[in-house]
């Protein structure tokens, strides 16, 4: 039997139960466990001074159930700790049923990360085999076809067809990551704004990098992946640029890889000189866009380092494109439901969460290809118009190389 888990028969049904956590789970977080007060800031704070109305997506768009909550992942560990062994399989339908956005730790008044203990029981719960079918089937996707969506493994790279490979030496690699599959004109997009900032862009890995496994709880098959990923990054010696936030920060977590997202690699590039940007001619004024946050770039602390999405505010400042939401990027923005699994965990609160971000009748626009794809299907038939921060900046922006090789290092 997987361990922390065992059978207990009720009203003549065999129940699997998750009746112990791993010393790795008790080491990091029994602080977290014993110090929660219960005062609900990470369930339904609203705090307007901090820009807090409401924190957690799951529910204000799925249930209202207590259990689905930061709170109710520490009370839950809490349990199983104290010797209590909960239902594996409601337990998992709980923690599944989760952006994994970070909201609720964002909002935590004493610093407990209710998040980040929820991660941690997904992988609890992997290991003791109480996994949802959703889940499971979303896993097993992966693993076969090296993607999320579904798509053929052979189709992943269909986003690059007819792309000319770039003159000379490469400068950048360029790994448009799985939400490629979901989205090819935002992966087009990206290539495109680097060569024509006169970069040479070669083609990253054509796998997944195993963000996406990650999220489902599955580490140490999400660990390889990013390995096999790393060394195929690494091989060409150039610097990478890695348009998925969440493949960035994996790829940063598992396996120690540097790189820059496209916002941060442009925004260096102009700021040294190397390109310059223009509104294209023609276009109307003022140009204004309505930022969406990503989850992946969430900072909970003052003085954190700048993101992409500082990169893109920045951009955007210098080219006199307003943003409409003056608080942006927000730590406490809610999830618009691309992340965690939601889309093919609980596609239906996925899709509630996602028009529930939109702006009505603006341009929205997102540094995280992901979200990108997923607002995009939620904007059809609306007034919005949705795009990836590279397709926007090919929409509306000229670049202009001012020396050969131009770019920038990984930030």
């Amino acid at each position: 039997m997987p361990p922390g888990a065992q059978w207990q028969e009720n009203a003549g049904f065999m129940t699997k139960l998750l009746a112990s956590l791993s010393p790795e789970f008790v080491q990091r977080y029994e602080r977290d466990l014993y110090h929660c007060s219960s005062c609900n800031y990470c369930v339904d704070a609203v705090w307007p001074e901090r820009g807090l109305n409401h924190v957690c997506a799951t529910m204000q768009q799925h249930t209202r159930a207590p259990g689905y909550s930061g709170r109710g992942f520490i009370e839950a560990a809490r349990a199983i700790l104290d010797g209590v062994p909960l239902d594996g399989d409601a337990l998992a339908t709980r923690v599944f049923t989760c952006t994994t956005c970070g909201n609720c730790e964002s909002a935590c008044p004493i610093g407990l990360r209710p998040a980040s203990i929820g991660q941690a029981l997904r992988r609890e719960l992997v290991n003791a085999g109480c996994v949802p079918e959703a889940v499971g089937a979303a896993r097993a996707d992966i693993v076969r076809d090296g993607n999320p969506y579904g798509t053929p493994r052979g189709a992943r790279e269909n986003w690059a067809e007819g792309l000319a490979p770039a003159p000379g030496a490469p400068t950048v690699t360029y790994f448009a990551g799985c939400a490629a599959v979901a989205d090819a004109a935002e992966a087009r997009a990206g290539h495109a704004l680097l060569a024509q900032a006169g970069a040479a862009p070669s083609l990253g890995p054509a796998a997944c990098c195993g963000a996406a496994l990650a999220e489902l709880g599955c580490a140490r098959e999400a660990d390889a992946l990013a390995a096999a990923a790393a060394a195929a990054l690494r091989a060409p010696a150039a610097p990478a640029v890695v348009a998925g936030c969440e493949c960035r920060r994996h790829l940063a977590q598992a396996a120690g890889v540097e790189s820059a997202g496209l916002p941060g690699w442009l925004w260096s590039a102009v700021q040294s000189g190397a390109v310059a940007v223009k509104i294209k001619d023609g276009l109307g004024r003022p140009l204004r866009v309505h930022l969406l946050e990503s989850c992946q770039l969430k900072r909970t602390a003052r003085g954190a380092p700048a993101t992409d999405e500082d990169a893109a505010l920045a951009l955007f400042a210098a080219l006199g494109i307003e943003a409409c939401n003056a608080g942006y990027p927000s730590a406490y923005a809610l999830c618009c439901g691309a992340a965690g699994g939601m889309p093919r965990i609980q596609p239906q609160a996925a899709a509630r969460m996602a028009r529930a971000r939109l702006p009505a009748g603006d341009i929205a626009v997102t540094v995280d290809p992901r979200c990108a794809a997923h607002l995009r299907q939620a904007a059809r038939g609306t007034a919005c118009a949705v795009y990836g921060f590279a397709e926007f900046v090919q929409a509306h922006c000229t670049l202009t190389p001012r020396r050969s090789g131009a770019g920038a290092q990984p930030q």
